[in-house]
C-alpha cells in the first residue's frame, strides 16, 4: 500500500495557514472583475516542482518540503489538479498525496464546485486523509463569495472546518477575507481569520500580501494535536519569465502561541505545456 501511495506521488496540507501559495485552479475570478459567458477557454498543462524550508525556534527541528505538481485546465472550463509531495516536519516525515476537480456550474460559470482529497499512507504529523468541497459564485461588479468544510483525520481525532469567504476584484487587485472555524472532536472550537491583497500585473503574473491571525489546531506529530493562537505574515505570488517557464514564491513569518516561531520561504518552477 505504502509503495502504491508513493508511485502516485499540499495541500493545505494539515495547517489552515499554508506556505504554499493558492493554485490558480482555485481562484474563481482569475480574470478580475470580468464575468465570461462563453464556454471554451484555452486547455493547458502546468507542472511545477519546488520545495520549502522553514526554521523553527525554542529547539525545535526545522520544516522541510518538496512537491510536484500538476494543473490541467480542459476546453470545457473543467481544472483537475493535484500534487504528491515529502514533508518532514518535527523530525518525522510523511509522503502525501492531494488530488482535486474544479466543475463550473451553468453556461455563465457564476457558480464553479471544486472537490479535494489527500492523504498520507504513514501520517506521522499529516491527517491520515482529508476531504473538502467547496462553492464558489461571482455576484458580479467583482465580488465572489465561497463556503466550504473540510474534514481532517489524524487517527483517532477528527478536525472538522467550516471555510467562508467574501473577495474584490478591482482593476489589477484582489482583496480577500476568509474565516476559518475548525472544530476538535470533543475539545471545542477554534477561529482563524485569513486578509489578502494581490496585484496582478503582465502575462498571469501576481504578487501578494497575506495577514493570518487567530486559533488554529496544530499537529505536533505522534497524534498529538493542539489548538494555539497564531499570528502569520507572508507574500507569495507567480512570474511568468515566457509563455513556458515561470516560477513561484513564498516567504514568511509565523507565531505558533509559545511553542515556537517559524520563519522560511518556498520556491518553485513552473513549467506550461
Amino acid at each position: 500500500m505504502t509503495t502504491c501511495w508513493l508511485l502516485l506521488l499540499p495541500l493545505f496540507v494539515a495547517a489552515q495557514t499554508p506556505p504554499i501559495p493558492a493554485d490558480e485552479s482555485r481562484t474563481v475570478a482569475n480574470s478580475g472583475n470580468k464575468t465570461s459567458t462563453t464556454t471554451q477557454v484555452d486547455p493547458e498543462l502546468i507542472l511545477e516542482l519546488g520545495g520549502s524550508y522553514e526554521h523553527l525556534t525554542n529547539g525545535s527541528p526545522d520544516w522541510q518540503s518538496y512537491f510536484l505538481a500538476f494543473n490541467r485546465k480542459f476546453a470545457s472550463g473543467q481544472t483537475l489538479y493535484g500534487s504528491g509531495s515529502a514533508v518532514r516536519r518535527f523530525d518525522q516525515t510523511d509522503p502525501n498525496l492531494m488530488v482535486g476537480f474544479v466543475q463550473p456550474l451553468g453556461d455563465s460559470r457564476s457558480w464553479i464546485a471544486t472537490f479535494e482529497g489527500a492523504g498520507s499512507p504513514t501520517h506521522q504529523v499529516l491527517p491520515v486523509f482529508s476531504l473538502s468541497g467547496r462553492i464558489d459564485h461571482k455576484f458580479g461588479a467583482g465580488w465572489v463569495g465561497n463556503a466550504g468544510i473540510r474534514f481532517n483525520t489524524y487517527g483517532q481525532d477528527k478536525v472538522t472546518m467550516g471555510i467562508f469567504g467574501v473577495e474584490k476584484y478591482f482593476k489589477q487587485y484582489r482583496a480577500a477575507y476568509t474565516v476559518y472555524v475548525a472544530h476538535l472532536n470533543g475539545q471545542g472550537t477554534s477561529v482563524s481569520h485569513l486578509g489578502q491583497l494581490n496585484y496582478y500585473y503582465g502575462d498571469r503574473n501576481s504578487v501578494g500580501i497575506n495577514v493570518a491571525l487567530g486559533q488554529e489546531i496544530e499537529s505536533l506529530g505522534e497524534g498529538r494535536l493542539l489548538r494555539t493562537p497564531v499570528t502569520e505574515v507572508s507574500i507569495s505570488g507567480r512570474h511568468w519569465i515566457n509563455k513556458k517557464w515561470g516560477f513561484s514564491y513564498w516567504g514568511g513569518w509565523h507565531r505558533q502561541g509559545t511553542l515556537y516561531t517559524r520563519s522560511g520561504a518556498q520556491i518553485g518552477l513552473l513549467l506550461r505545456f
